[in-house]
């Protein structure tokens, strides 16, 4: 699935691809930018978490997690 989201400092949109992944037993998605770095983030309590990384900007998780939203709500990750 594309999602867009707004990029942090310079408010241009960036596409970004959310892959289904299996994290641990959890089921998360793999975002994976244009330049192919990627991390996972799975929903706990319905919030949207990175797993796998530390060092994500937390406005770009932000706004991912807020992409993802309707996702989750419809198709129940």
């Amino acid at each position: 699935m594309k999602i867009t989201v707004k990029e942090a400092l310079t408010n241009a949109d960036i596409e970004l691809e959310a892959e289904p992944e299996d994290y641990n037993g959890e089921q998360g998605l793999r975002i994976v930018f244009p330049d192919k770095d990627s991390f996972v983030m799975v929903e706990k309590n319905g919030e949207w978490q990175v797993v796998d990384e530390e060092d994500v900007n937390p406005e770009l998780v932000a706004a991912v997690a807020q992409a993802l939203k309707p996702h989750s709500r419809y198709n129940s990750l």
